[in-house]
C-alpha cells in the first residue's frame, strides 16, 4: 500500500466517522427533545395526580377506623385504597457527615466498601511471573492509531 492509497483509506475512515457522529448527535438531540416533550405533558397532570394522592392520604389518616377491617377499601376492579403497616426505616440525609461519623467512631458497620481491582498491583504480580486469573499484562510496544481533530467533520464537508 502507498501513502496515498494510505491516506484514503484514512479520509474514508474520516468520512464514516463524521456521518456516524452527525447520526450519533442527532438522534441525541432527538432523545432529550422527546424527553423534554414528555416531562411538559405529564408536569399539569403529575402535580395533579399527587395533590390528589395527599388529599387521600390526608383523608385516610384522619379516619383510621374507617381502615380496621378490612384494612383496605376496594374500588371496584379498579384497586384499593386504605393502611398498611410500614416497618421502621432509616433515611440518609448527609451522606458524607455519615461516613465521617462512621469513620471517626469506628463504626465499620456502617460503611460498605466497594471492592476494586489495583491494576499497577496486578501487573507487578504477572511481571514477576505470577499468574493471575482473570488478568493478563499487555506489554508496552507500537500499536496504530488514528486521530481526528476537532471540527474534522467541518473539513471533510468543505472537500466534497
Amino acid at each position: 500500500m502507498t501513502v496515498s492509497q494510505a491516506d484514503d483509506l484514512f479520509l474514508r475512515i474520516a468520512h464514516l466517522k463524521a456521518a456516524i457522529d452527525k447520526e450519533t448527535a442527532a438522534h441525541r438531540k432527538k432523545l432529550a427533545d422527546l424527553e423534554l416533550e414528555h416531562k411538559a405533558k405529564i408536569s399539569g397532570p403529575l402535580a395533579e395526580k399527587e395533590a390528589l394522592e395527599k388529599e387521600l392520604a390526608a383523608y385516610i389518616m384522619a379516619n383510621p377506623d374507617r381502615f380496621e377491617k378490612p384494612r383496605k377499601h376496594p374500588v371496584g376492579q379498579i384497586g384499593a385504597y386504605g393502611i398498611t403497616t410500614d416497618p421502621a426505616y432509616v433515611t440518609v440525609t448527609d451522606k458524607e457527615a455519615l461516613i465521617a461519623y462512621a469513620l471517626e467512631n469506628g463504626y465499620d458497620d456502617l460503611i460498605r466498601v466497594e471492592r476494586t481491582v489495583d491494576k499497577e498491583a496486578a501487573f507487578r504480580r504477572i511481571t514477576a511471573g505470577e499468574d493471575l486469573p482473570g488478568a493478563e499484562a499487555v506489554p508496552a510496544g507500537d500499536v496504530a492509531k488514528l486521530t481526528f481533530k476537532k471540527g474534522y467533520a467541518d473539513q471533510l464537508e468543505g472537500e466534497k
